[in-house]
């Protein structure tokens, strides 16, 4: 049995060597554990929301950054299950006050082990803080447009007053809620829901303030004016004086219905109707606008005076003529360096066009002709082509039946001229 004084001295004999054997493991373990799940530093590819609460009674009036980007050291095994949930982004702003303050952002792995933030961009904000302030205010009904002539209109906001919320500074400039209603071409009552905007005195949009809720519903009452009548307007023409080959298909005018007032008896022997004063058509032979005035009897006026604009469709009446036997002709060859056979020689031509130009065209005005410039020697198919000699009718307005002709091309063989005898 050892005695305790050599059990000592054993023991501190072998101390070291018992040291150096356990670093040696610890080695080997880490070694072990850094190969199976290393450390691994990147950024978090997910941007992280700030926590940016003020005190009560304060506001943030600027807008700083939102969000910022992280840059994470963790093991292997934490970044696999790593969730940007897990991730706190706070900026302490329980000791500030109004003003302009730069704040640092501090960052936490929440409940996570064998990891840390490392850097954060950015790291610092600049806030400004200013008193919170709200209060309700009046809701105004704006009318962005007037109501058609010979109408009135009133307005009734679904709820009086919302509430602007915001810097004190920003809502003590709200003077009215402005809710714009467009009353252009409305003459029926309607509800609506529109948006509303915060104006200042001079009707200026004050900005950065919250209005709850931002838009109601606008009840409009449209309603005819009791002192006038409605009457739609009925444009004339002098009768019979349109040309001889046009028609008037179409016409149209604004405004389409006036308001009067007056004699009442005159009004009701206008049945609604208030017509123009008549349009000659003496001479017209394409579409034309005019104004012309409306003809009220004595008595009546209108509250808003005002003139008719009429847009009248002048065309000409079309007309298709046939024309047979129309000769052939030939285009782009010379006659005296070939020999030239078309099949068929004569045509039948269908001409459409205005009346007045149809009617009095004749068989020489028209000319069919094959095209044959670029062609040689042979049996060609040829497109037939026409033209007429009236500007008024287009090359597409002629038909030729049939429209296609066949053209045999035989090339002349020159004719040899006698060598001169010699005299002796």
């Amino acid at each position: 049995m050892l005695k305790p004084r050599n059990f000592v001295k054993l023991l501190l004999d072998n101390l070291g060597w018992g040291l150096a054997s356990l670093a040696l493991a610890v080695m080997i373990w880490y070694a072990a554990s850094s190969v199976q799940n290393p450390v691994r530093e990147e950024r978090f590819p997910d941007l992280i929301p700030l926590n940016l609460t003020p005190n009560a009674g304060l506001i943030i009036v600027n807008k700083p950054p939102t969000t910022a980007q992280v840059t994470i050291r963790a093991l292997d095994s934490v970044w696999r299950s790593l969730q940007s949930g897990d991730i706190q982004l706070n900026a302490d702003l329980s000791q500030l006050g109004p003003g302009t303050h730069t704040v640092l952002i501090q960052g936490i792995l929440s409940g996570i082990s064998g990891g840390a933030i490392v850097r954060i961009q950015p790291n610092r904000i600049t806030l400004e803080l200013a008193a919170r302030g709200e209060s309700m205010i009046n809701v105004s009904v704006h009318f962005t447009s007037d109501p058609p002539v010979g109408y009135v209109a009133e307005a009734e906001p679904s709820q009086p007053a919302v509430k602007v919320s915001g810097a004190q500074e920003k809502v003590n400039q709200v003077s009215a809620v402005l809710a714009r209603v467009d009353l252009q071409d409305q003459r029926a009552s309607f509800s609506r829901r529109v948006l509303l905007s915060a104006v200042d005195a001079e009707g200026k949009v004050v900005s950065d303030v919250e209005l709850s809720p931002v838009d109601i519903v606008i009840m409009v009452d449209v309603r005819q004016r009791a002192d006038v009548t409605e009457l739609t307007v009925d444009p004339r023409f002098v009768p019979g004086t349109l040309s001889p080959g046009y028609i008037r298909p179409d016409y149209r005018w604004e405004p389409r219905r006036i308001f009067v007032r007056g004699d009442a008896d005159a009004i009701a022997a206008l049945n609604g109707i208030a017509p123009t004063e008549p349009i000659d058509l003496t001479g017209r032979t394409q579409t034309f606008t005019q104004v012309v005035k409306v003809l009220l009897p004595a008595g009546v006026t209108m509250p808003d005076p005002t003139d008719i604009t009429v847009t009248v469709t002048i065309e000409p009446v079309i007309l298709s003529r046939e024309f047979a036997d129309i000769p052939v002709q030939t285009q782009g060859l010379d006659p005296a360096d070939y020999t030239i056979k078309i099949t068929p020689e004569l045509v039948k031509v269908i001409v459409t066009g205005p009346s007045e130009a149809v009617s009095s065209l004749k068989i020489e005005d028209i000319r069919v002709y094959a095209p044959l410039a670029g062609f040689s020697a042979g049996t060609h198919t040829i497109t037939l082509q026409a033209s007429v000699s009236k500007a008024e009718i287009k090359g597409e307005d002629v038909r030729i039946l049939p429209n296609q002709a066949e053209v045999t091309v035989t090339a002349r063989t020159p004719t040899a001229t006698p060598a001169p005898t010699r005299q002796p």
